[in-house]
């Protein structure tokens, strides 16, 4: 009986855990931390003398629908940012998505992508959740690439 009853609570703790994950505090969270800006005005700006309570962008695009292997710069520069040999593991694709009349290749969870593709069609609109990754030591060439963390397909 005891068994049962500890089941049960474990049951009951993991559904509370994904439902508060998946909830509207989730999104109302990541709003606050991540403004929403536009491409250009992403790659004008300066990480340095960004503001610590942003983490990230919320970029509206459209997705494009392809895919395509992780490119060695972009590998490179998630290793620059401190990702662990076991951690890049988990990016082997960039997605393409259109914004701005631009392409943007993108780095995204194996797991992510496979959600992106359930949930979404070529060229529908989705709202990226974003963290600006680059590398402030290449004096000669700036590398900016954005990595994205969520997505939320119900675009305002």
């Amino acid at each position: 009986m005891k068994k049962l009853i500890l089941l049960g609570g474990l049951w009951l703790t993991c559904a509370a855990t994904a439902f508060s994950n998946d909830g509207n505090d989730y999104w109302e969270r990541l709003n606050r931390t991540h403004p929403e800006a536009n491409l250009t005005s992403i790659l004008n700006s300066k990480t340095g003398s960004k503001d610590k309570s942003v983490a990230g962008y919320r970029l509206s695009v459209k997705y494009d629908g392809k895919f395509r292997a992780i490119s060695a710069d972009n590998l490179l520069l998630l290793e620059s940012q401190g990702m662990k040999k076991g951690e890049l593991r988990a990016y082997k694709y960039e997605i393409l998505f259109l914004s701005e009349g631009q392409e943007l290749w993108l780095p995204m969870k194996t797991i992510m992508v496979e959600q992106l593709q359930l949930e979404l069609q070529k060229d529908e609109p989705v709202l990226l959740y974003t963290t600006v990754l680059e590398n402030p030591e290449q004096e000669d060439f700036r590398q900016v690439t954005l990595l994205v963390q969520d997505f939320n397909p119900e675009v305002n």
